[in-house]
């Protein structure tokens, strides 16, 4: 594998293997709970009016975002499916990260409105089912 990016300095690295659980709908944060795919993919999973809803991320992609920016317990399941290499931070080492990286800025912001597309269009349907 190449050199990781100096970045990356302001956390720590987690090898995983596939099928590996990171973490379940309702889980508290925990002390590093924004993660960066290295290498390897993860699925996460939605619970939405019943029907699970997959998100699959791969290298270069951040998750673990929303629920610390809105200050809440896990909104999904996150599990690999493949072999994968993850690195994590507490809030203060990624804000570092993304302050010397507009790369990882970039990659926070698309990954974050992926997220937030999935949970407004549940929002929307029980907002919906609400009216009728």
């Amino acid at each position: 594998m190449d050199t990781l990016p100096r970045w990356l300095q302001y956390g720590d690295q987690v090898s995983l293997p596939s099928r590996a659980d990171l973490y379940a709908t309702g889980d508290a944060p925990g002390d590093r709970p924004i993660f960066y795919v290295v290498a390897g993919m993860v699925r996460l999973e939605f619970t939405l009016s019943g029907s699970r809803v997959p998100l699959y991320l791969v290298p270069d992609s951040v998750f673990g975002l929303v629920e610390v920016l809105a200050e809440c317990s896990r909104l999904c399941r996150v599990l690999t499916t493949e072999r994968t290499i993850l690195y994590r931070w507490d809030l203060e080492g990624f804000l570092t990260a993304a302050g010397v990286s507009w790369e990882l800025a970039l990659n926070a912001t698309t990954c974050l409105t992926r997220e937030l597309r999935i949970l407004n269009a549940e929002f929307a349907d029980r907002v919906a089912a609400g009216a009728h």
